[in-house]
């Protein structure tokens, strides 16, 4: 789409991205925030090629958004983001590469203009956002302006023309504003000069002093944007730019006649004179020209309002202001290039440095202009600084502790800017103040203990966001509204700055004077001190702005060259201390959820651990040195517990950030062991698993129950207990026992805790602390909390095992005999909680809680619960688990049965059992790793049975039909993992199980009338079935003891029964199917249903006689004879289902199973007088039938292949073959139609026959076919022969005739080798082509000869031709061409055994001479096999 419709592409992309705004879409959550940032990037790129499209859909975009009516705080706020993600897109689009210099200028002043300007004219006090707004319309508007300036100039232009010829004294000003965002380079100052200069006259006060201030603002974007242009006018000064300054300087000079005038246009009046080289180094003279006399004088009342001479304090702050401005500028020049901007300088720092910098009176310009006012000392500072950076007094003022906070205030600040701020080449380095590390680090641990101490005694503080940091400040020191507050609030400001500092450079704090005989220790403990109070600092809830600076300083503390700093004497020994000690203080913060931003924290911590790394893979060698103290084991284990903690969060990002940090604790594992060279186990023993943690993080985004189901999956991998993990799984059961209070007790908890409402402030930051454990109450509305605890329950269980290793083995399960004593019975599991002993694992009555979950009915969250239990402990919990899991559900079940063996039925007991059947099942259903191990700890039997019996009393209700199908298909998931569980008394639990089941089975007995339950009466037939043929299997029948019936009797008589149970069930099954078979819709449903069933009940019979055969046979043998033919050919299909299983062995006589089918092998082998074989007969006329089954009517063809092996392989081991195929043929040449037809179809005959042909002579055939076949693929003057005959399928390059006498020259060369393989012919094949022409003489005496031919190419030697491969003859496939030609071989081959010519196919009729001349020859060789 974006290569044949770009416009259409690019209009998609930003559809979506207007979809997407939080106006739109509602509050952001981190997908949707990494949606937006992706959206951003993307129109960011495709702007550099589809540059005015992009702005103009931006541009829409933005005046719809700004139309949009809103109602509420919460909606007003997306709007304002919106308006931000527009903003910042459009101005990284403008300020990007382009395919296009220009917009329309139409459109740009029409539209985008206005609705940009509508930003930076906004003013709400009190509104963070709204600033926010303004600085990013304003980024907008200098981009913008750098290749569109002249539409912005033009608007600026109209509005003063409009300006200068309005007559009202109220004007609106907004657009001249416009001047102070704008991207101005010489060029275009000097043409906001020149307009200015024309109109400044014609011009209103008001409108006079807004292009006064905005003027000023303009020359300052021109300095910081192009300061090489600035520099460069001093070394060639540029005479138009400094006319028309000059003219502007006289017409604001003639403006200000007043002493409050003065003092407005003075600081544009000396900025306008640093534009006049000329004229600056002029009025610097003795004597000056008339025509500049106004000027020496400006300059001369500036010094003399600066020393305070003037008589005004307006002007004396006015002078202050305009001085410094030109001490700004000045550090823009080199003062090699012109002395006269120096002397100016030098003549005015002295005053201005002890008018701004006086701690007995500090400046202030009264309470409106606090933040100017410090803006203006931090300006005077670094100026000064990069004038003579050597000239400290101002320096050690304002680092004094006795001077004003104000004072420390500008100086943390003006080192912050001299640090981040370094566009000119001669500006001196922050290095030159690295002597003072010492004072500063003192004044960090004074703010910082101050701070902390106004927290501690103080309510948090929360920082207004109404007023800027410096405003905060200073409106702070002046108004004493509470002096407590107060100063709490100045210090906090000073800490947030200091904590900037390092943050910019590290170094200022760690630098070490050069004084050889300061200890190392000292220097160690310095630093700590300074990292510890950083620490401190980043779990301040009250203060997120500092939080999130100390933790940015942390990291850049962290980097390999700073740690290196921390003591330069011993640097790794003092990393592993001071790290180890960051790393255990944050974790155990985040274990505790006393963090607001756990996730932003958890992202940092990685970072953390990434720059430890590089640390030490930088000092590999000597990476361990220090690394065994205290400290540094205890923070891998807290960090270790946090990891794990972690995993359980709601949120997905903090998964995968928790999970990606196992990779560094692996990579740390991996350097600390590369030193010592020795298993990376002996410091983190499941480090394997961590490292599949790691990768598992990379995974692209999937949903929260999916990584949640991974996460636990890997939980279950982990091998070794340790510290970390017993911990984890310690803390975060106390949480889960905490949260499962407050849960159960929802809503009165809330209520009691007077929660029923809350703003929207404390529901965002419950939702960013953990969401049931780090408060008193829950609130089940927000489903985070809920989910929480789901999550929490799934890491309990999934890693609990690990975690029992650590406990004694008092909690562990034991084996138990079935159907033992029940002692302590209870009538209800609810009390079970109570009658456990304390001596339990924590582990133990963690499962024991879950149990007692398991029928939790509250209104609320009961189903969310009871689900999720049922799915967390039957496919997430430990194997391990599996052992007192199962001895505490037998105790729980065994208790719902009273001293009489009864049955107590309740509301609780039955949804226990349903439960405890539904997780039986999952967990045996669950092939999970280490599963098999654990299974056989304990017995299932007593449960099982007791299980059984329970819900045997249920009626036949449709909840207790539904229950029984449950229970029926846990029975058969049990019996298919019986290898990996462990059974007492298993032969007598087994019969136990199927005499309970089969009572279940009802038939058509007892059938409600409506089609639903029926249907369910059907399904629990079914179930009860397949649990049976899966208790049947091997199974020898056992009966009750004690009845006075002798054994043998006993066991008759069962099989007897349940024999006559099955026949009555397949009995019901055939009527139900005739009668359905005329209808359809629901009832052929049904009918599919009672084929499946009739399948079961098959295999139940075959399992039931196959391992009773000498008590059960005498039963069944009858059933053969049965003058129904249905019944008879169920016999006979269970017989062939037991001859199945007894020929799976390599012969009869070498398996220890013989004797069991003795008796049935002689049955099937049993020969009349007159040589014929009746069952062997009745199997073949009863398997060939279509059967139905779950899924419509197939023919049996697999059942044909197999009974064919079957009979071959009984008879053959009697020596009875020849009578099996003697009466097989002759019942196939009865049925013939005619000669043509024979052994054509898949009757039993012809299977049996091309069975034989493959036992007996596959070797014949690998030494006939092969050396032929490898002549024709390796020779290679026949590697590109062609055989195709076929006009319509030749290559235009392939010639007929050619191709005829290739396939005619191969075709020779197999039949001669054929016929000449005589004496090779197997005996048992000779045996078996004769017998064929016996049978087939008798019917047809003129082809019996040609009928064996036919028979022994058609389903012997052709097949093998064809398919080499698949015969076994061939390693691989010959190619197609090859394929082709053995195929039209073999049709000359079966046409010369058919003794016919071909008629029907015309490109074969060249062939038949060849047919013709070789049917005598082919006629011998079959006479020779055959008579």
């Amino acid at each position: 789409m974006a290569a044949h419709k770009p416009v259409e592409w690019v209009q998609a992309v930003i559809t979506r991205f207007d979809e997407q705004l939080p106006i739109k879409g509602g509050q952001q959550n981190t997908h949707s925030k990494v949606s937006t940032e992706h959206n951003k990037e993307c129109l960011i790129n495709i702007s550099k090629y589809k540059f005015s499209l992009v702005i103009s859909g931006l541009t829409t975009i933005l005046k719809n958004v700004n139309n949009m009516r809103i109602f509420g705080a919460e909606a007003e706020r997306n709007l304002y983001l919106s308006q931000l993600i527009i903003l910042d897109t459009l101005e990284k689009c403008l300020a990007g590469p382009k395919d296009t210099m220009r917009l329309d200028e139409t459109m740009l002043v029409k539209q985008l203009l206005p609705e940009i300007c509508q930003f930076i004219h906004m003013s709400r006090e009190g509104n963070q956002l709204i600033a926010q707004l303004r600085n990013s319309a304003s980024g907008v508007l200098f981009s913008l302006s750098c290749n569109n300036f002249n539409a912005v100039f033009s608007r600026i232009s109209t509005r003063l023309q409009e300006l200068a010829v309005c007559s009202e004294d109220s004007t609106d000003v907004n657009d001249i504003e416009l001047i102070q965002h704008i991207n101005v380079d010489c060029a275009r100052l000097k043409r906001l000069l020149q307009e200015t200069v024309f109109k400044f006259k014609a011009l209103k006060k008001a409108a006079q002093l807004a292009v006064i201030n905005s003027l000023e603002k303009a020359f300052w974007n021109w300095v910081e944007n192009y300061p090489d242009e600035f520099t460069m006018l001093y070394q060639r000064p540029q005479p138009d730019l400094a006319d028309c300054s000059e003219k502007l300087f006289d017409l604001v000079d003639s403006f200000a006649e007043s002493a409050k005038r003065k003092a407005a246009v003075w600081p544009l009046q000396i900025i306008l004179l640093i534009l006049s080289p000329d004229v600056l180094q002029d009025i610097s003279k003795e004597v000056v020209d008339e025509s500049k006399i106004n000027k020496k004088l400006f300059l001369d009342n500036l010094k003399k309002a600066l020393a305070g001479h003037s008589g005004s304090r307006q002007l004396t702050e006015s002078a202050a202001i305009a001085c410094v401005k030109l001490c700004k500028a000045s550090t823009y020049i080199s003062w090699e290039d012109n002395s006269v901007i120096c002397f100016q300088v030098q003549s005015m720092v002295v005053d201005l440095k002890a008018l701004l910098f006086n701690p007995g009176k500090p400046f202030s310009r009264g309470a409106g202009s606090q933040s100017a006012d410090v803006d203006l000392m931090i300006d005077c500072f670094v100026s000064c600084f990069r004038i003579n950076p050597h000239n400290n007094s101002h320096f050690k003022v304002c680092l004094a502790p006795s001077s004003p906070p104000t004072f420390h205030y500008v100086l943390v600040n003006s080192l912050h800017r001299i640090i981040t701020n370094s566009a000119v080449d001669w500006w001196p380095k922050i290095d030159a103040v690295y002597c003072y590390s010492g004072e500063l680090r003192s004044m960090l641990a004074e703010t910082l203990s101050r701070v902390m101490q106004s927290c501690s005694t103080h309510a948090p503080l929360r920082m207004t966001p109404s007023l800027t940091f410096k405003e905060k400040m200073t409106t702070s020191l002046k108004f004493k509204e509470k002096p407590t507050d107060s100063e709490a609030r100045s210090y906090k400001f000073l800490l947030l700055a200091i904590v900037k500092l390092i943050h910019g450079d590290p170094k200022l704090m760690l630098h070490v004077s050069k004084n050889p005989g300061k200890p190392g220790n000292e220097i160690q403990n310095s630093t700590a001190e300074l990292i510890t109070g950083l620490v401190q600092l980043v779990p301040q809830t009250s203060m997120p702005e500092i939080a999130q600076e100390a933790m940015e300083a942390l990291l850049v503390l962290h980097q390999p060259e700073n740690i290196g700093l921390w003591n330069p004497d011993a640097p790794i020994q003092t990393f592993w201390d001071i790290s180890s000690q960051v790393l255990f203080f944050i974790c155990k913060k985040l274990i505790a959820h006393q963090v607001l931003n756990s996730t932003d924290i958890l992202k940092w911590l990685r970072e953390i651990l990434i720059c430890r790394n590089k640390f030490l893979l930088k000092n590999k060698e000597n990476a361990t040195l220090g690394s065994g103290i205290p400290i540094c084991r205890q923070a891998q284990t807290k960090l270790e517990v946090a990891l794990y903690m972690f995993l359980w969060s709601p949120d997905i990002e903090a998964v995968l950030v928790s999970m990606s940090c196992f990779r560094h604790l692996c990579e740390e594992a991996d350097i600390r062991c590369g030193v010592d060279d020795v298993p990376v186990q002996s410091i983190l023993p499941n480090y394997n698993t961590f490292m599949e943690f790691a990768s598992v993080s990379n995974m692209m985004s999937t949903g929260r129950a999916a990584l949640q189901k991974r996460v636990m999956a890997l939980l279950r991998r982990i091998e070794h207990p340790t510290a970390g993990n017993t911990e984890a799984w310690e803390d975060t059961h106390a949480k889960w026992e905490h949260a499962t209070k407050l849960i159960l007790n929802y809503p009165k908890t809330k209520i009691e805790d007077g929660q029923v409402t809350e703003s929207l402030h404390k529901t965002i930051v419950k939702r960013r602390m953990s969401h049931v454990s780090g408060s008193g109450s829950i609130d089940l509305s927000d489903t985070d909390s809920l989910q929480e605890w789901i999550n929490m329950t799934g890491f309990l269980c999934a890693i609990g095992g690990v975690c029992l290793q650590h406990r004694t083995n008092s909690g562990l399960v034991t084996y138990s005999p079935p159907m033992g004593p029940i002692v302590e019975r209870k009538g209800s599991m609810i009390s079970m909680v109570s009658t456990e002993g304390n001596t339990e694992t924590p582990v133990s009555k963690f499962l024991e809680r879950l149990l007692s979950l398991m029928v939790c009915n509250h209104e609320k969250v009961g189903l969310q619960i009871r689900t999720n239990i049922k799915d967390l402990v039957g496919l997430e919990l430990s194997p391990a688990l599996y052992p007192t899991l199962f001895n505490k559900l037998k105790n729980c079940i065994s208790r719902f049965f009273d001293l009489q063996g009864q049955v107590l039925l309740n509301d609780t007991n039955t949804p226990f059992v349903e439960q405890t059947i539904a997780i039986m099942k999952n967990l045996l259903d669950n092939h999970t790793d280490g599963s098999s191990e654990h299974l056989g700890q304990a017995s299932i039997e007593t449960m099982m049975l007791n299980l059984v019996r329970y819900v045997r009393v249920l009626g036949n209700t449709v909840h207790a039909i539904q229950i029984k199908t449950k229970l029926c298909q846990l029975v058969e998931v049990m019996m298919e993992r019986r290898d990996d569980l462990s059974f007492c008394q298993e032969m007598k639990f087994r019969n136990k199980m199927v005499e309970y089941l089969t009572d279940w089975v009802m038939g058509t007995s007892n059938q409600a009338a409506d089609d639903d339950v029926k249907c369910l009466t059907r399904d629990l037939d079914q179930a009860s079935m397949e649990a049976v043929v899966s208790l049947l299997a091997g199974l020898p029948l056992q009966p009750e003891e004690g009845d006075g019936v002798e054994l043998m009797e006993a066991k008759s008589q069962l099989f007897l029964k349940y024999f006559t149970l099955f026949m009555n069930l397949l009995n019901d099954c055939s009527e139900v199917e005739e009668e359905s078979a005329q209808t359809g819709g629901r009832k052929r449903g049904m009918s599919r249903r009672l084929a499946s069933l009739r399948h079961c009940t098959v295999l139940a019979m075959s399992n039931l006689l196959n391992a009773n055969v000498d008590s059960g046979l005498m039963h069944s043998i009858g059933l053969g004879y049965h003058k129904d033919l249905q019944t008879r050919a169920t016999f006979m299909e269970v017989l062939t289902k037991i001859l199945q299983q007894g020929t799976e062995f390599d012969t009869l006589a070498e398996t220890v199973l013989a004797d069991r089918f003795e008796r049935l092998v002689e049955l099937v082998t049993m020969m009349g007088d007159q040589g014929e074989l009746p069952i062997a007969m009745a199997l073949a006329n009863v398997v060939p039938c279509s059967q139905w089954t779950s899924i419509g009517p197939v023919t049996n063809l697999n059942q044909q292949d197999e009974l064919a092996r079957v009979l071959v392989t009984l008879f053959d081991s009697r020596h009875l073959l020849y009578q099996l195929l003697w009466n097989m043929f002759s019942k196939e040449v009865e049925l013939a139609d005619s000669m043509q037809t024979l052994f054509r179809g898949n009757s039993l005959a012809s299977k049996i026959m091309t069975f034989c042909f493959k036992v007996y002579g596959a070797t014949y055939l690998q030494k006939l076919l092969e050396p032929l076949l490898k002549t024709v693929l390796k020779d290679p003057e026949k590697q590109h022969l062609s055989f195709e005959v076929d006009p319509t399928r030749l290559e235009p390059t392939e010639s007929l005739d050619e191709n005829q006498r290739n396939l005619l020259q191969m075709t020779q060369i197999f039949f001669s080798a054929i016929i000449h393989s005589s004496s090779e012919f197997p005996p048992q094949l000779r045996s078996v082509c004769h017998c064929l022409y016996q049978v087939v003489s008798q019917r047809f005496p003129q082809n019996s000869i040609g009928a064996v031919g036919s028979a022994m190419f058609l389903r012997f030697i052709n097949p093998a031709i064809v398919s080499p491969y698949e015969a076994g003859i061939l390693d691989k496939k010959p190619p197609p061409r090859i394929e082709r030609g053995l195929k039209l071989m073999s049709k000359i081959l079966q046409s010369i055994a058919n003794h016919v010519l071909f008629t029907k196919e015309e490109h074969m009729r060249p062939f038949n001479d060849f047919v013709k001349n070789n049917f005598d020859a082919a006629r011998r060789f079959f006479s020779g096999h055959c008579i």
